[in-house]
């Protein structure tokens, strides 16, 4: 009797190797899609100047600075600091003026040839058109830039990588479990065989 008799099949740590790629994979995707998927979650605008953002549904919403971006066919390199940019958004329907704030979550991305940092933060309660006026501080000059409106890009964010490292985890934790219980099961029958006078040469 050889050690292929032996079960379950030493097949099974390849089998869990399997698991492990496939968990890595899926989290490769998963990040991939989610920060790939900020694109169109974005509405870009090039400032200083007036532009009209529709805003489908009320909630939370940012303004980010993308130092590196592409918009309207043209690529835009403008530097890594955040611009002195100073920016106005009314309701067009009521002409309220909405509130913004700095951004406290520091959010980054960067994909496709554009990145972009949080600026501003502002809320709105219901959904329609929108008018968003930036404008350098008086006395001063800049280039002009390119900003992007998101809606949930943040929350996107985090599900993306959590997702991802919930898949990882998850294959390294099942795949570790396969080679335990493999190599239990193996051992065990390796013990049997030996007190029966029939051992195969060592397993280990």
């Amino acid at each position: 009797m050889d050690s292929s008799e032996i079960r379950p099949s030493r097949n099974y740590y390849t089998f869990a190797g399997v698991v492990v790629l496939l968990g890595v994979g899926l989290f490769a995707w998963t990040i991939w899609k989610g920060v790939g998927g900020i694109g169109g979650k974005l509405q870009q605008v090039a400032a200083p100047g007036k532009s009209h953002l529709t805003l489908a549904a009320p909630g939370s919403y940012t303004i980010f600075y993308e130092p590196e971006s592409v918009f309207n066919n043209r690529v835009y390199s403008t530097g890594g600091k955040v611009s002195a940019i100073e920016c106005t958004v009314v309701s067009k329907s009521t002409g309220a003026p909405v509130k913004l704030s700095h951004s406290t979550a520091n959010a980054s991305y960067s994909f496709g040839g554009r990145s972009g940092q949080s600026v501003f933060d502002f809320q709105v309660d219901r959904p329609g058109v929108y008018e968003l006026t930036s404008n350098y501080p008086e006395g001063q000059q800049g280039p002009e830039i390119v900003l992007a409106v998101g809606h949930g890009v943040n929350e996107g964010m985090v599900v993306a990588v959590f997702g991802g490292l919930a898949a990882l985890f998850g294959s390294f934790i099942v795949a570790g479990a396969i080679v335990l219980i493999t190599a239990v099961k193996r051992h065990n029958a390796y013990k049997r065989l030996q007190a029966q006078g029939g051992a195969p040469p060592p397993i280990e």
